[in-house]
């Protein structure tokens, strides 16, 4: 019985022997694996005479021509002194002094080779942008799945295309950073006339609860004055979704109340969806008694449209179409002054047939996600951008009546021939306007 104990208490101990020897063990290795440099310091001490990398190609590129300059004799003295200073071997040094001198201080490229070539690829990236109205490269890269279906060219193939659609926005922007020239525009003149005898029967909005279906808009008024207000000039009417960012513009001679009341009644026929609400601003070209007849439903028996103006000298209350005066008006047609009642047809024949229809079905846009106040600092987060037809589409309150219509007009659309129509359209315009601006000053 004794015996019996006894051959179990040792099993029990051999056991846990092993089983420590094998802790033991494992913990040598990860040790190892995590301190394998240190270990290799231990095992490898550094040689006496090691220099660093740089060094060795500055001692090297100071004796080069001497060697090749040297016999036999000399070449190994040379090679002796060389193989003592770098602790480098014979042969190698041989190889590195056979190079040309500006091989051997060329510096060799760190990193792995680069997966975009762009000799090949910036080209096309370069034509691509700028026929995108030189947006970013966030909005660029979902752009691209609207814009290569018909980008053609003679070295454009099946390769780089895969190439551009599996490039991040990241990788596009360090290309578009070399492309990219300070654009520095100046400032527009205000023209906006307080209407105070209206103020009282429009009510104020400010859009502080969130809109989440189309329908909800704002509008307001670009002056193309040049550098003075006075005397006549054309206008042009912004009115942008705030769900879907869809934006449409008419251009106007004179803010008359009338010619307003004409072409957002246009605007509202040009839309994909119901028109529900009109916010703007102050100024006395909506706040009059025309706009309140349209918006009133008194036309021919139409749907009554909820009409609102922001705070006098709020712009941040407009904050959706005041973004949109730039990007759609100004970043077109400048701020030059246009005096020429013959001009706005083109203008609106420029935006009814090019302009709106490249922003709101090609050009991805950004749209606030959320805002964050963290003390003094506001931190915002954006949506990932998309098209105005895309969230049109996405929209689970537009009709599939509508949708339809949206994807029949899109079916018609090339974005390269709109941008190559909108080109010569704006020769043409600006053509004109130099004509109109030379019999003046005769």
């Amino acid at each position: 019985m004794s015996n019996r104990i006894a051959s179990k208490y040792l099993i029990l101990r051999l056991s846990a022997l092993f089983w420590n020897f094998c802790l033991v063990t494992q913990n040598l290795i990860t040790e190892v694996e995590l301190n394998y440099s240190r270990l290799i310091a231990l095992i490898q001490p550094r040689r006496a005479g090691q220099m660093s990398y740089q060094a060795i190609k500055e001692y090297l590129c100071a004796i080069v021509s001497r060697y090749a300059a040297a016999d036999k004799s000399a070449k190994t003295i040379i090679l002796n002194e060389a193989e003592a200073v770098t602790g480098l071997s014979r042969k190698h040094l041989i190889r590195l002094l056979k190079l040309p001198k500006e091989a051997l201080a060329r510096k060799k490229p760190s990193g792995r080779k680069p997966k975009y070539p762009p000799e090949l690829l910036r080209p096309h990236i370069q034509y691509l942008w700028i026929q995108m109205e030189r947006i970013s490269a966030r909005r660029m890269k979902p752009a691209l799945s609207d814009w290569l279906p018909f980008y053609e060219d003679p070295g454009f193939n099946t390769q780089i295309r895969l190439q551009l659609e599996e490039m991040s926005a990241s990788t596009l922007e360090r290309f578009l950073r070399g492309l990219r020239r300070s654009l520095s525009a100046s400032k527009g003149l205000a023209t906006t006339s307080p209407a105070r005898y209206m103020k009282n029967k429009i009510p104020l909005n400010t859009f502080d609860t969130p809109v989440n279906r189309p329908g909800f808009t704002q509008a307001d008024t670009v002056a193309h004055c040049g550098t003075s207000t006075a005397g006549e000039f054309a206008s042009t009417i912004t009115l942008t979704d705030i769900d879907s960012t869809w934006t449409e513009n008419r251009a106007i001679f004179t803010k008359k109340g009338l010619e307003v009341r004409r072409q957002i009644s246009d605007i509202q026929q040009a839309l994909p969806f119901e028109l529900h609400a009109i916010n703007t601003d102050s100024g006395t070209e909506f706040l009059n008694t025309h706009m309140l007849q349209f918006v009133s439903g008194s036309d021919f028996g139409k749907k009554q449209i909820t009409f609102t103006r922001s705070r006098p000298y709020r712009k941040n209350d407009n904050c959706y179409v005041e973004q949109k005066n730039y990007t759609h008006v100004r970043e077109l047609f400048g701020y030059e002054r246009i005096e020429d009642p013959s001009l706005v047809p083109i203008m609106n024949e420029i935006y009814k047939n090019y302009w709106n229809p490249l922003q709101n079905f090609f050009l991805p846009t950004f749209k606030l996600k959320e805002k964050i106040r963290l003390g003094a600092k506001i931190i915002k987060k954006f949506d990932r951008p998309q098209t105005p037809y895309n969230r049109l589409m996405m929209s689970p309150h537009l009709s599939e009546q509508h949708k339809e219509q949206l994807k029949m007009m899109k079916a018609k659309l090339n974005p390269f021939e709109l941008k190559a129509g909108l080109e010569a359209k704006l020769r043409a315009f600006f053509e004109q306007l130099r004509k109109s601006k030379v019999r003046e000053a005769s």
